[in-house]
Protein backbone atom coordinates (compact mmCIF):
# COMPACT_ATOMS: atom_id res chain seq x y z
CA UNK A 1 0.00 0.00 0.00
CA UNK A 2 2.13 3.62 -0.50
CA UNK A 3 2.48 5.63 1.95
CA UNK A 4 0.18 8.64 2.50
CA UNK A 5 2.34 11.72 2.58
CA UNK A 6 1.48 15.66 2.88
CA UNK A 7 3.90 18.65 2.75
CA UNK A 8 2.99 21.46 5.54
CA UNK A 9 4.14 25.14 4.24
CA UNK A 10 4.22 28.10 6.16
CA UNK A 11 2.24 30.28 3.93
CA UNK A 12 1.30 30.85 0.06
CA UNK A 13 1.82 34.26 0.48
CA UNK A 14 3.86 35.62 -2.74
CA UNK A 15 4.74 33.74 -5.94
CA UNK A 16 8.35 32.63 -4.50
CA UNK A 17 10.90 30.01 -5.21
CA UNK A 18 9.44 28.55 -1.99
CA UNK A 19 6.19 28.16 -3.23
CA UNK A 20 7.39 26.75 -6.54
CA UNK A 21 9.14 24.45 -4.87
CA UNK A 22 6.49 22.74 -2.80
CA UNK A 23 4.17 22.75 -5.89
CA UNK A 24 6.95 20.69 -7.51
CA UNK A 25 7.39 18.06 -4.39
CA UNK A 26 3.48 18.36 -4.07
CA UNK A 27 3.03 16.89 -7.76
CA UNK A 28 6.18 14.35 -7.95
CA UNK A 29 5.33 12.44 -4.61
CA UNK A 30 1.10 12.79 -4.88
CA UNK A 31 1.23 14.67 -1.71
CA UNK A 32 -1.08 16.43 -0.06
CA UNK A 33 -0.18 20.72 0.69
CA UNK A 34 -1.52 22.24 3.73
CA UNK A 35 -0.55 25.44 4.83
CA UNK A 36 -1.44 28.57 6.64
CA UNK A 37 -3.20 29.83 4.01
CA UNK A 38 -3.64 30.18 0.27
CA UNK A 39 -3.20 33.57 -0.89
CA UNK A 40 -4.84 34.87 -4.34
CA UNK A 41 -1.29 36.59 -4.52
CA UNK A 42 0.45 33.25 -4.68
CA UNK A 43 0.45 30.56 -7.24
CA UNK A 44 -2.72 29.33 -8.52
CA UNK A 45 -1.98 25.00 -7.33
CA UNK A 46 -5.27 24.07 -9.03
CA UNK A 47 -3.81 26.26 -12.39
CA UNK A 48 -0.65 24.78 -11.95
CA UNK A 49 -1.45 20.96 -12.51
CA UNK A 50 -1.64 19.81 -8.56
CA UNK A 51 -4.34 17.76 -7.64
CA UNK A 52 -3.87 16.42 -4.24
CA UNK A 53 -5.61 17.81 -1.35
CA UNK A 54 -5.19 21.31 -0.42
CA UNK A 55 -5.75 21.94 3.89
CA UNK A 56 -5.83 25.69 4.81
CA UNK A 57 -4.97 25.75 8.48
CA UNK A 58 -5.46 29.85 8.82
CA UNK A 59 -6.78 32.79 7.27
CA UNK A 60 -5.34 35.18 5.07
CA UNK A 61 -3.84 37.84 7.18
CA UNK A 62 -1.74 40.69 6.18
CA UNK A 63 -0.70 41.94 9.20
CA UNK A 64 2.87 40.55 9.69
CA UNK A 65 3.43 40.18 13.41
CA UNK A 66 -0.32 39.52 14.20
CA UNK A 67 -0.11 36.99 10.77
CA UNK A 68 2.90 35.04 12.43
CA UNK A 69 1.25 34.66 16.25
CA UNK A 70 -1.88 33.40 14.54
CA UNK A 71 0.08 31.18 12.40
CA UNK A 72 1.71 29.90 15.45
CA UNK A 73 -1.06 29.28 17.31
CA UNK A 74 -2.61 27.75 14.15
CA UNK A 75 0.12 25.28 13.37
CA UNK A 76 0.15 23.71 17.35
CA UNK A 77 -3.50 23.65 17.58
CA UNK A 78 -5.28 22.88 14.19
CA UNK A 79 -3.30 20.12 12.74
CA UNK A 80 -4.17 17.27 14.29
CA UNK A 81 -4.79 15.79 11.21
CA UNK A 82 -1.32 15.21 10.51
CA UNK A 83 -1.99 12.10 12.12
CA UNK A 84 -3.80 10.38 8.89
CA UNK A 85 -0.62 10.19 7.20
CA UNK A 86 2.32 7.94 6.73
CA UNK A 87 5.36 11.02 5.96
CA UNK A 88 5.02 14.72 7.16
CA UNK A 89 7.26 16.54 4.99
CA UNK A 90 7.80 20.27 6.81
CA UNK A 91 8.77 23.36 4.95
CA UNK A 92 8.96 26.88 6.56
CA UNK A 93 8.36 28.07 10.03
CA UNK A 94 5.81 25.72 11.05
CA UNK A 95 7.67 22.94 12.24
CA UNK A 96 5.88 23.47 16.10
CA UNK A 97 2.79 21.19 14.12
CA UNK A 98 5.56 17.63 14.49
CA UNK A 99 3.88 17.66 18.07
CA UNK A 100 0.46 16.80 16.46
CA UNK A 101 2.41 13.66 14.59
CA UNK A 102 2.10 10.35 15.29
CA UNK A 103 4.94 8.45 16.55
CA UNK A 104 5.41 6.28 13.83
CA UNK A 105 5.19 8.70 11.50
CA UNK A 106 8.20 9.89 9.24
CA UNK A 107 9.01 13.00 9.74
CA UNK A 108 11.07 15.13 7.95
CA UNK A 109 12.20 18.65 7.81
CA UNK A 110 13.19 20.98 4.35
CA UNK A 111 14.69 24.12 6.07
CA UNK A 112 15.32 27.00 3.95
CA UNK A 113 17.10 28.66 6.70
CA UNK A 114 16.54 28.27 10.48
CA UNK A 115 13.95 31.35 11.27
CA UNK A 116 16.11 34.41 10.62
CA UNK A 117 14.60 36.38 13.52
CA UNK A 118 15.22 33.86 15.82
CA UNK A 119 18.97 34.26 14.66
CA UNK A 120 21.55 36.09 12.06
CA UNK A 121 18.96 38.57 11.62
CA UNK A 122 17.80 38.63 15.33
CA UNK A 123 19.53 42.07 16.26
CA UNK A 124 18.29 44.09 12.62
CA UNK A 125 14.32 43.10 13.78
CA UNK A 126 14.68 43.32 17.62
CA UNK A 127 16.28 47.32 16.36
CA UNK A 128 13.20 48.07 15.17
CA UNK A 129 11.18 47.15 18.54
CA UNK A 130 10.05 50.69 20.03
CA UNK A 131 12.22 50.39 23.49
CA UNK A 132 9.55 50.00 26.14
CA UNK A 133 8.38 46.80 24.40
CA UNK A 134 11.78 45.16 23.60
CA UNK A 135 11.81 43.55 26.98
CA UNK A 136 8.84 41.67 26.23
CA UNK A 137 10.11 40.96 22.44
CA UNK A 138 13.26 39.63 23.71
CA UNK A 139 11.59 37.28 26.20
CA UNK A 140 9.24 35.89 23.24
CA UNK A 141 11.86 35.51 20.72
CA UNK A 142 13.48 33.71 23.47
CA UNK A 143 10.25 30.85 23.97
CA UNK A 144 9.77 31.06 19.77
CA UNK A 145 13.85 29.78 19.99
CA UNK A 146 13.65 27.45 22.42
CA UNK A 147 10.45 25.77 20.78
CA UNK A 148 11.62 25.77 17.47
CA UNK A 149 14.94 24.05 18.69
CA UNK A 150 13.07 21.39 20.47
CA UNK A 151 10.88 20.74 17.68
CA UNK A 152 13.74 20.65 14.97
CA UNK A 153 14.95 18.20 17.53
CA UNK A 154 11.89 15.97 17.13
CA UNK A 155 12.26 15.15 12.78
CA UNK A 156 14.09 12.03 11.43
CA UNK A 157 15.87 13.76 8.78
CA UNK A 158 16.89 17.36 7.64
CA UNK A 159 17.15 18.28 4.32
CA UNK A 160 18.23 21.87 3.22
CA UNK A 161 18.39 23.41 -0.19
CA UNK A 162 22.40 24.56 -0.56
CA UNK A 163 25.67 24.28 1.25
CA UNK A 164 24.83 28.31 2.64
CA UNK A 165 22.08 27.15 4.44
CA UNK A 166 23.32 23.54 5.81
CA UNK A 167 26.24 26.14 7.39
CA UNK A 168 23.81 28.09 9.22
CA UNK A 169 22.04 24.91 10.78
CA UNK A 170 25.05 24.00 12.15
CA UNK A 171 26.08 27.20 13.04
CA UNK A 172 22.76 28.33 14.92
CA UNK A 173 21.22 24.60 15.96
CA UNK A 174 24.19 22.51 15.88
CA UNK A 175 22.18 19.84 13.92
CA UNK A 176 23.61 18.00 10.57
CA UNK A 177 21.29 17.89 7.04
CA UNK A 178 21.36 17.02 3.58
CA UNK A 179 21.76 19.55 0.75
CA UNK A 180 18.88 18.75 -2.02
CA UNK A 181 19.15 21.64 -4.39
CA UNK A 182 15.94 23.49 -5.58
CA UNK A 183 15.05 21.85 -8.88
CA UNK A 184 14.05 23.80 -12.16
CA UNK A 185 12.05 22.20 -15.01
CA UNK A 186 14.08 22.08 -18.24
CA UNK A 187 11.61 21.61 -20.21
CA UNK A 188 9.52 24.41 -18.82
CA UNK A 189 12.34 27.42 -19.00
CA UNK A 190 13.49 27.89 -22.98
CA UNK A 191 15.85 29.51 -25.10
CA UNK A 192 12.78 32.17 -27.37
CA UNK A 193 15.26 34.56 -28.38
CA UNK A 194 17.22 37.33 -27.30
CA UNK A 195 15.27 41.09 -27.43
CA UNK A 196 15.84 44.36 -26.38
CA UNK A 197 15.26 43.94 -22.50
CA UNK A 198 16.25 43.12 -19.11
CA UNK A 199 14.31 41.10 -16.67
CA UNK A 200 14.16 41.11 -13.19
CA UNK A 201 11.49 39.06 -11.76
CA UNK A 202 12.78 38.86 -7.96
CA UNK A 203 9.52 40.27 -5.30
CA UNK A 204 9.37 43.40 -4.45
CA UNK A 205 11.13 43.23 -0.98
CA UNK A 206 14.04 44.96 0.24
CA UNK A 207 16.19 42.03 0.91
CA UNK A 208 15.97 41.47 -2.68
CA UNK A 209 17.14 44.91 -3.94
CA UNK A 210 15.12 46.12 -7.04
CA UNK A 211 15.08 49.63 -5.75
CA UNK A 212 19.25 49.10 -6.61
CA UNK A 213 18.36 47.75 -9.88
CA UNK A 214 15.74 50.38 -10.58
CA UNK A 215 18.32 53.11 -9.75
CA UNK A 216 20.72 51.58 -11.78
CA UNK A 217 18.65 51.42 -14.92
CA UNK A 218 17.65 55.44 -14.35
CA UNK A 219 21.18 56.13 -14.77
CA UNK A 220 21.21 53.95 -18.19
CA UNK A 221 17.66 55.43 -20.36
CA UNK A 222 19.60 53.33 -23.39
CA UNK A 223 19.08 49.74 -21.36
CA UNK A 224 15.38 49.01 -21.30
CA UNK A 225 14.08 46.97 -17.64
CA UNK A 226 11.16 44.71 -17.07
CA UNK A 227 10.30 44.02 -13.61
CA UNK A 228 7.79 41.48 -13.17
CA UNK A 229 6.20 41.76 -9.28
CA UNK A 230 3.60 39.83 -7.57
CA UNK A 231 0.41 41.36 -6.05
CA UNK A 232 1.09 41.37 -2.98
CA UNK A 233 4.83 42.06 -2.86
CA UNK A 234 5.50 44.59 0.06
CA UNK A 235 7.72 47.18 -1.11
CA UNK A 236 5.83 47.28 -4.44
CA UNK A 237 4.38 50.81 -4.19
CA UNK A 238 7.87 52.28 -3.42
CA UNK A 239 9.73 51.09 -6.14
CA UNK A 240 7.24 51.88 -8.37
CA UNK A 241 7.45 55.52 -7.42
CA UNK A 242 11.41 55.27 -7.78
CA UNK A 243 10.80 54.31 -11.83
CA UNK A 244 8.20 57.23 -12.22
CA UNK A 245 9.54 59.16 -15.35
CA UNK A 246 11.33 56.84 -16.84
CA UNK A 247 9.59 55.04 -19.99
CA UNK A 248 13.00 52.43 -19.79
CA UNK A 249 11.77 50.94 -16.83
CA UNK A 250 8.07 48.89 -16.97
CA UNK A 251 6.20 46.79 -14.51
CA UNK A 252 3.99 44.00 -15.10
CA UNK A 253 2.26 41.65 -13.05
CA UNK A 254 0.96 38.22 -14.49
CA UNK A 255 -2.20 36.38 -13.78
CA UNK A 256 -1.81 32.79 -13.31
CA UNK A 257 1.83 33.54 -14.23
CA UNK A 258 0.97 33.47 -17.46
CA UNK A 259 3.88 34.50 -19.96
CA UNK A 260 6.09 34.55 -17.49
CA UNK A 261 8.33 32.06 -19.23
CA UNK A 262 7.95 34.03 -22.39
CA UNK A 263 9.41 36.98 -20.58
CA UNK A 264 12.42 34.80 -19.24
CA UNK A 265 13.01 33.25 -22.88
CA UNK A 266 12.56 36.20 -24.79
CA UNK A 267 15.26 38.85 -22.50
CA UNK A 268 18.79 39.48 -22.42
CA UNK A 269 19.53 38.47 -19.51
CA UNK A 270 18.11 38.27 -15.99
CA UNK A 271 19.20 40.17 -12.05
CA UNK A 272 19.10 38.90 -9.56
CA UNK A 273 20.73 40.48 -6.36
CA UNK A 274 19.72 39.62 -2.73
CA UNK A 275 20.91 39.68 0.57
CA UNK A 276 22.81 36.70 1.38
CA UNK A 277 19.79 34.63 -0.05
CA UNK A 278 19.27 30.72 1.17
CA UNK A 279 19.36 29.31 -2.63
CA UNK A 280 17.91 31.18 -5.20
CA UNK A 281 15.76 29.51 -7.81
CA UNK A 282 15.48 32.49 -10.33
CA UNK A 283 19.32 32.28 -11.21
CA UNK A 284 18.72 28.13 -12.55
CA UNK A 285 15.16 29.18 -14.50
CA UNK A 286 17.12 32.16 -15.84
CA UNK A 287 20.29 29.56 -17.12
CA UNK A 288 17.36 26.68 -17.91
CA UNK A 289 16.47 29.43 -20.89
CA UNK A 290 19.70 30.12 -21.70
CA UNK A 291 20.26 33.54 -20.36
CA UNK A 292 22.87 34.47 -17.67
CA UNK A 293 22.47 36.16 -14.96
CA UNK A 294 23.65 40.17 -13.27
CA UNK A 295 23.86 37.66 -9.36
CA UNK A 296 25.90 39.06 -6.69
CA UNK A 297 28.54 37.22 -4.86
CA UNK A 298 26.47 35.70 -1.57
CA UNK A 299 24.85 33.32 -0.39
CA UNK A 300 23.44 30.12 -2.30
CA UNK A 301 24.37 32.44 -5.49
CA UNK A 302 27.71 31.40 -5.17
CA UNK A 303 27.01 27.82 -6.19
CA UNK A 304 25.05 28.18 -8.77
CA UNK A 305 26.30 31.42 -11.13
CA UNK A 306 29.61 30.65 -12.71
CA UNK A 307 31.03 34.04 -12.63
CA UNK A 308 31.76 35.33 -16.24
CA UNK A 309 30.87 31.64 -17.77
CA UNK A 310 26.64 31.53 -16.74
CA UNK A 311 26.45 35.51 -15.10
CA UNK A 312 28.39 38.20 -13.87
CA UNK A 313 28.43 38.28 -9.50
CA UNK A 314 29.19 41.64 -8.57
CA UNK A 315 30.53 42.43 -4.45
CA UNK A 316 28.40 41.08 -1.81
CA UNK A 317 27.49 45.29 -0.55
CA UNK A 318 26.58 45.87 -4.02
CA UNK A 319 26.23 49.46 -5.47
CA UNK A 320 24.34 50.59 -7.90
CA UNK A 321 27.57 51.43 -10.10
CA UNK A 322 28.43 47.40 -10.03
CA UNK A 323 25.28 47.10 -11.01
CA UNK A 324 26.05 49.10 -14.06
CA UNK A 325 29.06 47.88 -14.46
CA UNK A 326 27.58 44.57 -14.84
CA UNK A 327 25.04 45.25 -16.87
CA UNK A 328 26.96 46.55 -19.48
CA UNK A 329 29.75 43.46 -19.35
CA UNK A 330 26.28 41.64 -20.12
CA UNK A 331 25.92 42.82 -23.52
CA UNK A 332 23.34 41.26 -26.10
CA UNK A 333 26.40 39.25 -28.35
CA UNK A 334 27.94 38.23 -25.18
CA UNK A 335 24.81 37.17 -23.36
CA UNK A 336 23.85 34.88 -26.81
CA UNK A 337 27.39 33.66 -26.96
CA UNK A 338 27.08 31.86 -23.01
CA UNK A 339 24.17 30.20 -23.88
CA UNK A 340 25.05 26.58 -24.25
CA UNK A 341 26.99 27.10 -20.78
CA UNK A 342 24.09 28.15 -18.74
CA UNK A 343 21.48 25.69 -19.91
CA UNK A 344 24.02 23.11 -19.67
CA UNK A 345 24.19 24.35 -15.94
CA UNK A 346 21.09 24.47 -15.34
CA UNK A 347 20.76 20.42 -15.81
CA UNK A 348 22.94 19.74 -13.29
CA UNK A 349 19.31 21.43 -11.19
CA UNK A 350 16.92 19.22 -13.75
CA UNK A 351 13.74 18.28 -12.07
CA UNK A 352 14.12 14.42 -12.49
CA UNK A 353 17.46 13.91 -10.46
CA UNK A 354 15.69 16.29 -7.49
CA UNK A 355 12.88 13.72 -8.13
CA UNK A 356 14.49 10.22 -7.70
CA UNK A 357 16.68 11.90 -4.64
CA UNK A 358 12.94 13.20 -3.15
CA UNK A 359 11.56 9.99 -3.19
CA UNK A 360 14.72 7.85 -1.79
CA UNK A 361 14.42 10.34 1.05
CA UNK A 362 10.84 9.50 1.23
CA UNK A 363 11.71 5.55 1.30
Amino acid sequence: MPKKIIILHDTFLYKGGGERLILMMGKILNADIASGFFSKGSFDLRYEGFKGKMISISSEIFKKGFRHLKLKWSFLFRTKFLRDYDVVLFSGDCISAVRNCKKTTKKIYYCHTPPRYLYDLYDLYIAKVPFLLKPFFNMGFFIFRMLYERDINAMDLILTNSLNTQARIKKFVAKDSLVLYPPVDTEKFKYIDTKDYYLSFARLADAKRVDMVVEAFKKMPDKKLIVIYGENDPAREKIFSLAQGYDNIEFITLKNNVGFEEYIGNAIATIYIPIDEDFGMSPIESMSAGKPVLGVNDGGLKETIIHEKTGFLIPREAQIEDIITGIQYLSAERCISMRSDCEARAKEFSLTQFGEKLKEYMN
